[in-house]
């Protein structure tokens, strides 16, 4: 498939006063936000998980003193996806556009198609957050669920029951945090810092948050959320309208560059076709669960 005058014969008359065509203002970058971003050069990379030892056990008078090996988890891969798109200009095409749409203007559209291709890879991680099958995952396991360690210990990153965004809800997910065990049991330390939610809750959030006291009270209540420093953000990119989750300072959901949006473009001998295309290899997953939360809504 190629650009051909006949299929954009309004590129050749003259007289129009402009060619609307990627004109648009865009957001700033939004995935950096919610992954720790990384390069590879391997055809795959690998997280390993040991857990330490537990707590002190008790030891009597004479008696020996407990032994305990670290426990080993099974390694977690990452892989990728390659992602390219093109376009085909002919020659008689470069030739006779009068407006400049052809060339340099489709290649900058094509930056844009690469753009967006980043932004949804960094978010893909929360979009399928609750399945056990996503392809950036260790089968079985996701990242918003049950889970139980490596010594025994079971425990929920997500609601009993799943639920909206609320008061109560946001709370429980707070307390989640101050409860938190690592993989033999001891107190883990997670500092939740965002509350990443979509257009659906951005009101909700930002009431819930930034309000001094409580939303919808008439008493002066204190907001104790608004002192905990979780800030709201709006993900654009999130495809369930009333999922949400809160992601801590030290989580461990990672994006992978393998190789960067590249560039190119060639012109074919036969046709004097002008030829370009844009490709990239990357991809999406987590290490450790802990540092999340989240709830897909009732």
């Amino acid at each position: 498939m190629a650009h051909f005058r006949g299929g954009f014969s309004n590129l050749l008359a003259p007289g129009y006063r402009k060619v609307v065509f990627e004109t648009y203002k865009e957001r700033p970058i939004e995935g950096t936000k919610l992954v720790n971003q990384s390069t590879s050069k391997r055809a795959y990379e690998e997280d390993f998980q040991l857990a330490g030892f537990g707590t002190l056990q008790p030891k009597v008078e004479g008696g020996p003193i407990t032994y305990q090996d670290l426990a080993q988890g099974i390694p977690k891969r990452y892989t990728w996806t390659t992602y390219a798109l093109g376009f085909r200009i002919t020659q008689e095409m470069m030739d006779d556009d009068l407006y400049g749409i052809m060339g340099n203007k489709l290649a900058k559209a094509l930056g844009r198609s690469a753009r967006n291709n980043a932004e949804i890879v960094m978010a893909s991680p929360f979009n399928n957050a609750f399945s056990t099958s996503f392809s950036g995952f260790v089968a079985g396991e996701s990242l918003i669920g049950t889970h139980t360690s490596l010594r025994g210990i079971v425990q929920a990153n997500a609601p009993t029951t799943a639920t909206d965004l609320s008061l109560p809800a946001l709370q429980a997910g707070l307390e989640h945090f101050h409860n938190l065990k690592d993989e033999s049991g001891l107190p883990a330390m997670f500092m939740p810092k965002l509350l990443i939610h979509s257009i659906g809750d951005y009101w909700m959030a930002n009431q819930l948050l930034k309000s001094q006291y409580l939303p919808g009270g008439n008493q002066n209540d204190v907001n104790q959320l608004s002192k905990e420093g979780l800030t709201p953000f709006l993900s654009h990119y999130m495809t369930d309208s009333d999922a949400w989750y809160i992601l801590a300072d030290n989580h461990d959901v990672n994006y992978f560059d393998r190789r960067p949006f590249t560039f190119s473009n060639t012109d074919d001998f036969e046709t004097g076709d002008a030829k370009y295309k844009g490709t990239r290899r990357n991809g999406a997953g987590f290490g450790d669960w802990r540092g999340t939360y989240g709830s897909q809504g009732a």
